[in-house]
């Protein structure tokens, strides 16, 4: 894979995650909070959907196919029925969202299965397009989905009313046309597919414990809000939701692209050197994480009140601002679990390891959740969901260390803590001076000023950034080069 691709898998999954984010921010002043609580349940509710009884035929696809570039019609065959019979059964699950909500249940059925039927085909075009390495036509799909997403949802809320039900149909309309594009795209010189008669229970083998993992995962900072819903309202939720976009949104916003562009590689690598070189570049990956979330986590953190006032209106401010370090530090840590330590299961194909690496996690979540949230109020959902995310971060690690052995980079982590500590002091600092001119003046200089020092910092303690962005795998020896334990081809795909 070409060092540019990173690159487009980073822009590709920035447009629609920025402009998602964006969406949730403008619908804050366009809905009323109750219908913006609502709608981001049906998100929650379809994002669950999708991902959990969706997403591991992902995996599944990119684990056979994705070392060779190309897609059999057997197996192409197999991938559009599995994604079919997926799509199918979290329509099922959809159905059943609507029946146990009270309050317009039809509609809230309705809306989740069109965000379901939405994003099939375009999961399913996005696996081919990464399988065959086009890149380019990946990264415009996902902006057409992005562009197109913002704007069919805003212009639905603006046209059809405040509701949480036009705002879901215009999301999804966008969604599907971004898929259908896609997949034209993907098909332009492969063979058609062709039903496969075999290997399916080898597919639903692998990707049972990857459903079960992903929904006990989702406990993690998703039951929550339906935790506020049952015990503070619609209201509360909207107010969790959107400190929650503020605070994980950049997290994913930068690191998931460096999951997509590093796990063809990690197959490769797994499958020519095996599981010691892999851990070696795990621990690559390691530090990059800490470079890049580490600068998120602190920034906003230290940026949470001016952040907000600037992003959602006063009913959001007070009680939001307390929750984003606690939401920061747990998406960090989950990002590191999903980005990280799962992939141990992904390369293994010792996905039956997945839930109950979770289950423990997930337990501890939920009494979090009806401990903290009836005393703490919406407080407690940000601190319950950050310790659950570090203890399933800590057991995944635990369980995975004797598959793939991570030689964890202390001294290279060192280096970067105390270049981040640099740079948090220089915030402060600048924070406290411009703080009488307003809260964007605080949010321009205080990211200046803390991406400066951090950055010489790291120049100074021998990490590279570039070297980061183009093989961001690649182990750091000393003055920030890549280590030993790579070939140079495998260093440089």
């Amino acid at each position: 894979m070409e060092r540019a691709a990173y690159i487009l898998y980073f822009l590709a999954n920035l447009a629609p995650r920025a402009l998602m984010f964006v969406l949730l921010i403008v619908l804050t002043r366009l809905m009323p909070m109750g219908e913006y609580g609502l709608f981001v349940l049906v998100v929650t509710t379809g994002e669950i959907c999708d991902m959990a009884l969706g997403n591991w035929v992902r995996v599944f696809a990119l684990r056979s196919e994705g070392a060779g570039g190309r897609v059999r019609p057997r197996r192409l065959g197999r991938l559009v029925a599995l994604t079919a019979g997926m799509t199918a059964v979290s329509l099922v699950f959809a159905i059943g969202s609507g029946l146990l909500r009270h309050d317009q249940g039809f509609a809230f059925a309705l809306a989740v299965s069109a965000y379901l039927l939405a994003f099939a085909p375009l999961r399913l075009s996005l696996i081919l397009l990464q399988i065959r390495r086009m890149h380019r036509t990946y990264a415009a799909v996902e902006a057409l989905r992005a562009a197109g997403t913002l704007a069919a949802a805003s212009a639905a809320t603006v046209l059809a009313g405040p509701g949480f039900l036009a705002a879901t149909l215009g999301l999804a309309g966008a969604t599907l046309l971004a898929g259908l594009v896609g997949l034209v795209r993907a098909m332009r010189g492969v063979a058609r597919p062709q039903r496969a008669r075999t290997g399916y229970g080898a597919a639903i083998a692998f990707g049972l414990p990857v459903m079960l993992a992903s929904l006990l995962a989702y406990t993690i900072g998703i039951v929550d809000r339906y935790a506020v819903d049952m015990l503070m309202g619609p209201h509360a939720v909207a107010v969790l939701a959107a400190a929650y976009s503020l605070a994980r949104q950049p997290v994913d916003l930068f690191l998931g692209p460096l999951n997509a562009y590093a796990f063809p590689h990690l197959v490769r690598l797994y499958e020519q050197e095996g599981a010691a070189a892999t851990g070696r570049a795990q621990a690559g990956l390691i530090a990059t994480l800490a470079i890049v979330g580490g600068a998120i986590v602190s920034g906003l953190s230290l940026l949470a009140v001016p952040l907000l006032a600037v992003a959602l209106p006063a009913d959001y401010r007070e009680e939001g601002a307390v929750l984003i370090p606690w939401i920061a530090v747990g998406s960090l840590a989950i990002a590191t679990k999903f980005f990280i330590f799962d992939n141990a299961f992904h390369l293994s194909k010792r996905t039956w390891l997945q839930p109950p690496a979770m289950t423990p996690p997930a337990l501890f979540g939920i009494l979090l959740c009806f401990l903290l949230i009836p005393r703490l109020g919406i407080l407690g959902a940000g601190i319950s969901y950050a310790l659950a995310s570090l203890a399933a971060c800590t057991v995944t690690a635990l369980i995975t260390r004797r598959i793939i052995p991570i030689p964890l980079p202390w001294r290279a982590l060192g280096r970067v803590a105390a270049a981040n500590l640099g740079g948090c002091l220089a915030l402060v600092a600048v924070r406290g001076a411009v703080d009488p001119l307003g809260p964007v003046a605080v949010l321009v200089g205080g990211t200046l000023a803390f991406v400066v020092v951090y950055a010489g910092l790291l120049h100074l303690f021998g990490i590279a950034v570039r070297r980061v962005a183009e093989t961001p795998w690649a182990p750091l020896g000393p003055g920030g080069r890549a280590g030993p334990g790579l070939t140079p081809a495998l260093a440089k795909s």
